[in-house]
């Protein structure tokens, strides 16, 4: 958020950024890096003068911009229930809606929110309820290293037997900027999710869709975006983790790799040497790891699965025990963004007057 400064293009820059419409090169660039056409369009056309009707040929002289970029941006607009259209003889006027950014972007957040909840409605006989799913403590209230996003459009044709839920996958972004009506990753890897009492792996989840990691983890990341799916560490895996990685590594390179690159070295002496003892005397187990790395802080654990070749295992799960959990987890974040939206518009709109 804006926080700190009375900059409108500040401001403005985050509005736009909010709704999806600002497209950044990289993910270390800043909202206020990220201005350009569209934020100039906005702010010298149709915020300079909000009630007048702006025909393209109108638009084109007053921005400079092509006619391609201008009907592409001009389409994003409209889109987003920013710009309305009204047709005089052969012109079309686009307008801001209701003459108002604070009266536009209410009407934007009301439409997002009936929208969001109808469509929601589609999980309600599709996820089997679990407690069990939720005993593990989340690593963070929804996603811990993404940022929120989420694609709120109403619902389009069907045909006759087509999934509802497919087409929500689809339509709330699930699928990816690019996916396909026939791809149906993100469908199957909601059902598996859906359909599983307890956290399930990244591998777990690509055995059953027969699909790659790197597709597996794309559609989990986008589910995570949104905090429809949570993603929890597996610590009672970890000392099987290290037990495979230090046999693995000890038959591979030995004592001294694993107390340098293997990192035995950064434990406890007692710990590493107890290690190394059992190692030769063949006579390490998972149980001798558990009891050893007991009093090992969580994150050197960790840190170990990842310094002797392996994986940290986390599990991943729906935000909720049941359907109506996961429908409101997503809801409340989406409300927290709407409220900030028109809190900001408002400031705005006082620091533009």
């Amino acid at each position: 958020m804006p926080i700190g400064t009375d900059d409108p293009d500040v401001h403005l820059a985050w509005i736009l950024d909010s709704l999806g419409l600002i497209r950044r090169r990289g993910q270390g660039e800043s909202v206020e890096d990220s201005r350009g056409a569209l934020h100039r369009l906005m702010r010298d056309q149709f915020l300079a003068e909000p009630r007048r009707g702006w025909d393209t040929r109108t638009l084109q002289e007053a921005s400079g911009m092509s006619s391609t970029a201008l009907h592409h941006q001009l389409v994003k607009l409209r889109s987003a229930g920013i710009l309305s259209v009204v047709t005089e003889e052969r012109w079309k006027h686009h307008v801001l809606r209701n003459g108002s950014l604070p009266h536009t972007i209410e009407l934007i957040a009301n439409q997002a929110r009936t929208i969001l909840g109808q469509r929601l409605a589609a999980f309600d006989n599709r996820i089997v309820k679990s407690d069990e799913r939720m005993v593990l403590e989340a690593l963070q209230q929804g996603a811990e290293d993404l940022s929120f996003r989420i694609t709120i459009a109403e619902s389009g044709p069907m045909n006759e037997g087509d999934d509802e839920l497919h087409h929500l996958m689809r339509d709330l972004g699930y699928c990816g900027a690019r996916g396909r009506i026939e791809d149906d990753l993100a469908l199957r890897t909601f059902d598996v999710l859906a359909n599983s009492l307890r956290p399930i792996t990244a591998d777990v989840l690509m055995d059953e869709t027969s699909e790659t990691r790197t597709r597996v983890l794309g559609v989990l990341d986008r589910f995570r975006a949104s905090h429809m799916v949570e993603r929890v560490l597996l610590s009672d895996r970890i000392p099987h983790d290290v037990f495979v990685g230090l046999t693995h590594q000890w038959v591979s390179r030995g004592e001294r790799w694993l107390m340098g690159r293997g990192g035995l070295s950064r434990l406890d002496d007692v710990v590493s040497t107890t290690i190394i003892d059992a190692l030769k005397q063949n006579q390490l187990t998972t149980e001798t790891v558990e009891n050893v790395l007991n009093n090992v802080d969580l994150e050197a654990r960790c840190l170990l699965v990842n310094t002797l070749g392996g994986r940290v295992p986390y599990g991943y799960r729906l935000a909720g025990a049941d359907a109506a959990t996961v429908k409101r987890r997503i809801e409340y974040r989406v409300e927290r963004l709407l409220r900030r939206l028109e809190m900001i518009t408002e400031k705005y709109a006082d620091l533009i007057q």
